[in-house]
């Protein structure tokens, strides 16, 4: 560590505690949402093979088209009605949708073959559509990835009902940690102010910089507000995942009280 200081191992720990809170900070945009999930997976039901025992009327070849279970079902006008489609297709007009009745002699081309349910490919083309669907809706909804915005305001940042875990946990350790490394660099270089000093420095003999004066007071300044936002910011995370009620209106708390406590660190760090 450096050796102009009072503590130069604490320089260093003050130094290298910081990057950290910058890179959980530039985590939050790169978070994957299956790492916290708020939703249960959903669960489809698919009729998978229950017309299977009419398999046997699937004959197109010459030889067994015209078999006696074939010229059956035609009787009864059951072996092209049996099987109905869900696809839904459109008019030559274009004006309404309708619901196919194909029989099971479309089944030889495979737009239609994926509209039933008796084969694999229909079971894929459900499965592929229904995730898609759910990754553009949760890319949309999923509140993992919400945050109540850099003045963390309560009680959206104190409550698992409006912003989920994980970027807006990440965000408030990232505060903690920033202000850790804060408080270990300026706590650093105030004693080493008051303890390694030109003994002119003290009784005003020898003048400082207008910037060195201007720092000086900022140290003072954040020794003073720092404390306030890391403990405001503790509380909400007590909020968050052990039961307290320290922003919640509902138990006795009051949301607006974390505003006081982070503009009073915000307005003398601007």
């Amino acid at each position: 560590g450096s050796k102009d200081v009072a503590f130069p191992r604490l320089n260093s720990i003050g130094f290298w505690i910081q990057p950290l809170g910058y890179i959980l900070v530039a985590k939050i945009a790169f978070l994957r949402s299956t790492n916290w999930k708020y939703y249960d997976k959903s669960s489809h039901f698919f009729n998978f093979f229950n017309k299977l025992k009419l398999s046997k009327n699937y004959y197109f070849s010459q030889e067994d088209f015209l078999n006696a279970k074939v010229l059956e079902d035609l009787k009864n006008l059951n072996f092209l009605t049996e099987f109905k489609s869900t696809k839904k297709i459109k008019d030559l007009n274009n004006q309404f949708s309708l619901k196919s009745f194909f029989g099971s002699a479309f089944l030889n081309f495979f737009n239609y073959l994926i509209s039933f349910c008796d084969n694999f490919w229909a079971l894929a083309n459900k499965l592929s559509s229904n995730r898609r669907r759910k990754i553009y809706v949760s890319k949309c909804s999923n509140r993992t990835a919400v945050t109540a915005g850099w003045t963390f305001i309560t009680p959206f940042s104190s409550n698992l009902k409006y912003t989920g875990y994980g970027a807006q946990d990440i965000l408030l350790v990232s505060v903690v940690l920033a202000g850790i490394s804060t408080t270990i660099s300026f706590t650093n270089l105030l004693i080493t102010r008051r303890t390694l000093a030109t003994p002119g420095l003290k009784n005003r003999r020898s003048l400082l910089p207008f910037i060195a004066i201007a720092i000086l007071l900022t140290l003072r300044m954040l020794a003073i507000v720092t404390p306030i936002l890391g403990a405001a910011v503790l509380m909400c995370l007590m909020d968050r995942h052990w039961q307290s009620s320290f922003f919640d209106f509902a138990y006795g708390g009051d949301p607006i009280l974390f505003q006081h406590l982070f503009w009073f660190f915000g307005h003398p760090e601007v």
